[in-house]
């Protein structure tokens, strides 16, 4: 905790988590609330992480500690949830994340459907590379198969997009303009006297791009 608000503070830094409860202990309660406090102090969105074991129960304290420490819920994203968490959650105003994996947790048939139950407001989808088998693509196959079974484009664009932009963008720290209008990299720069390059490579934009070995 005391080494916590050095990272939290930097340029960049769109919110504070996972925090929360996975076991439920006192442990976790204790510096959970601490990191609450923290978020508070810094204006930042916090991201919870719901449990594994007893998910609802979890998820249910998790809202009820955040409010309890003044959290506004539009500033609360809660992940991993599913279809026994979705509607206490956006019920009570938080943002509701989905984290999609291919065998496990929230698959994308089953998101697929929360999605034509409970609409776009307030919920985005998100994907890993952790624990099991879990796939980085799970977001863009989301949105395909969302397609596929007849949910439109723009709704699939605000939860695959629009809606993580708006919950993170309130940190002040994500503009869009930052990847729709980033500047060309040089690729002739050094950083410290190092360089990206290797081996005599030529920046990119040069006349090398244009070499076809055939």
């Amino acid at each position: 905790m005391e080494l916590l608000p050095r990272f939290v503070y930097k340029e960049g830094v769109v919110g504070i988590g996972e925090i929360g409860y996975d076991d439920q202990t006192a442990a976790e309660d204790k510096y959970y609330r601490l990191q609450l406090e923290l978020a508070k102090e810094a204006n930042l969105p916090v991201q919870i992480h719901t449990p594994h074991p007893d998910k609802k129960k979890g998820t249910l304290r998790s809202m009820a500690v955040a409010l309890e420490h003044g959290l506004d819920p539009s500033l609360v994203i809660v992940d991993h949830n599913n279809e026994e968490t979705a509607q206490a959650v956006l019920e009570q105003g938080f943002w509701a994340a989905f984290t999609i994996y291919p065998h496990t947790k929230m698959g994308n048939e089953c998101m697929t459907e929360i999605l034509k139950h409970y609409g776009t407001e307030r919920i985005f989808i998100n994907s890993a590379a952790d624990w099991g088998i879990s796939d980085p693509l799970a977001v863009p196959k989301t949105a395909q198969l969302m397609l596929e079974r007849g949910i439109s484009a723009e709704a699939v664009r605000q939860v695959t997009y629009d809606n993580a932009l708006a919950a993170f963008g309130q940190s002040g720290q994500m503009p869009e303009s930052d990847w729709l209008a980033a500047p060309a990299a040089d690729q002739s720069l050094k950083y410290s006297g190092n360089s990206i390059l290797r081996g005599g490579q030529a920046p990119a934009g040069t006349a090398a791009d244009n070499l076809v070995i055939s």
